[in-house]
């Protein structure tokens, strides 16, 4: 009897430790806005989306583009793309992917203005079904990222079936996708719950259960972590990275690429920033290798543009430069018509802009300008920010692009459908017009100098002003093999504890 009951103990406490295990815990600093993938432009929203949709190509870690849903493709024209679609694939409903879902996906987001991520895929005039897995995609003008469009946010292949019976509302509260987890519930501000799909074309994912907590406050993740609540924080600030460092339970990665910090500057009339030479004096007032020096451990690069030796066709002429002139930033002001103590600038963010927004408060008193600093919860700032517009002055901000393309950066800022140009109100016709030719040139040489010029404009104008381009500190659990990504994708599907 006692050695049945010792067997049973036992075996209890195996089954414990592996319903434990089957459970991996991501910390992450705000939710998603909601499960439209095609209306999304938070790369904090876009690294979950993952784990529940697939795209058409993966780009792997190292960049490199691998087949997803798609096993296949090739040009057939300057203006066309043939794409043979992986078979045997089901949504989480048990549904059959066809290629219905992959015109219905990308017909819809090339002609609905109002998705974010519109700008992005309205060079697609139409799909083309060939038969139930192989479609031909037709575009407008010769476009050399087109693959890389199928990679990237906003890509996430929806399920025609789902959103034409239900609607878009509800598809977007309760998601179906083809990925590795599929949706359980999500408790606004609180946590979203996902489990393993069994069906799961790639294979059933190494963990069972998949939770995000949502841990505005960076400290209380990192605690969190350190205790045992959570296996991985995404983003760690660097005043916490020496609490891991000095820990045994986890461990620190920096990963590099192309994350850029700036601030955004609302030009709208009724705005003293609507001022370039007010939002010259700012560019001019603020150290930005200072800022890298403090705010990223050294780690970060003073930049004049979202350029980085990775990003392809970045002018690196603006990369590691920067200007800092605090005599040239007075006399601006003054050119402006501000004296010493005249001009109060507000500065807006999220709560964990608050070291930046106090430095920048700082280096702008030093010539003269008074600094209001108004911060939010990072869930009500991104409902704020994305919102056209929704800021006064100046805006803390931060982006990096999946596609690893300049060109494909630039498309923020052109308007009228850019995600940047909506939320700074700047819309110059010439810098879109250059950004636009840039991006269906296939001449590497052209291609550059177009958007050579677009920068030009985009620098003289400064409707975002650009501080450095900076690493990302991710903690994650000793013994958990997971890959940070330079595109902040959480890519859970490839990751498991160490045997």
């Amino acid at each position: 009897m006692r050695t049945k009951l010792i067997t049973l103990v036992a075996t209890l406490a195996l089954l414990a430790s592996a319903s434990a295990q089957s459970t991996i815990t991501v910390a992450i600093p705000s939710g998603p806005p909601g499960f439209d993938p095609q209306n999304n432009n938070q790369a904090v929203a876009s690294g979950v989306y993952i784990n529940i949709f697939d795209y058409l190509i993966f780009k792997d870690a190292q960049g490199e583009f691998q087949p997803a849903l798609a096993t296949s493709w090739e040009a057939v024209s300057d203006t066309a793309w043939r794409v043979s679609l992986r078979e045997g694939v089901t949504w989480h409903d048990g549904e059959p992917f066809t290629a219905d879902d992959v015109e219905f996906t990308f017909e819809r987001v090339a002609n609905d203005p109002l998705l974010v991520r519109n700008s992005y895929y309205s060079n697609i005039t139409d799909v083309e079904v060939v038969n139930d897995h192989e479609v031909i995609f037709h575009t407008a003008e010769p476009d050399p990222i087109f693959l890389s469009a199928l990679s990237r946010n906003g890509a996430s292949v929806i399920p025609r079936h789902y959103y034409e019976s239900a609607g878009v509302e509800a598809a977007s509260l309760t998601p179906i996708g083809t990925g590795p987890y599929r949706f359980v519930e999500y408790r606004t501000d609180d946590r979203l719950v996902l489990e393993a799909f069994d069906n799961y074309w790639g294979g059933r994912p190494a963990f069972d259960r998949a939770v995000f907590r949502i841990i505005p406050e960076n400290s209380t993740a990192v605690s969190e972590l350190l205790t045992g609540g959570v296996d991985i924080v995404t983003t760690v600030n660097v005043s916490e990275v020496g609490r891991i460092e000095a820990s045994t339970a986890a461990d620190i990665a920096v990963v590099g690429g192309n994350r850029t910090d700036y601030l955004t500057f609302n030009v709208s009339e009724d705005q003293v920033t609507a001022d370039p030479l007010v939002r010259a004096a700012v560019d001019y007032a603020v150290d930005d290798a200072l800022l890298a020096e403090i705010l990223t451990d050294g780690a970060g690069v003073p930049v004049r543009a979202r350029v980085s030796p990775e990003t392809s066709f970045s002018p690196l002429e603006y990369y590691d430069t920067y200007l800092f002139d605090q005599e040239r930033a007075r006399e601006l002001l003054a050119e402006a018509g501000y004296a010493p103590g005249e001009l109060t600038l507000k500065l807006m963010g999220a709560t964990s802009n608050a070291d930046a927004a106090d430095l920048v408060a700082a280096m702008l008193a030093d010539v003269g300008v008074q600094a209001d600093i108004e911060l939010f919860e990072k869930s009500v700032w991104n409902s704020r920010y994305w919102q056209p517009g929704d800021f006064t002055n100046i805006a803390f901000g931060a982006s990096s692009d999946s596609s690893f393309d300049y060109g494909n950066s630039l498309i923020d800022l052109t308007c009228p459908d850019g995600v940047h140009a909506k939320r700074s109100h700047w819309c110059n016709e010439a810098f879109t017009e250059l950004v636009g030719a840039a991006n269906v040139e296939f001449d590497p040489a052209v291609r550059a100098e177009l958007l050579k010029q677009a920068t030009d404009i985009l620098l003289e104008q400064r409707p975002q002003y650009y501080l450095y381009s900076g690493a990302t500190f991710v903690g994650v659990r000793k013994g958990l093999n997971f890959v940070p990504r330079a595109d902040s994708l959480i890519v859970l599907a490839e990751t498991s504890t160490a045997p």
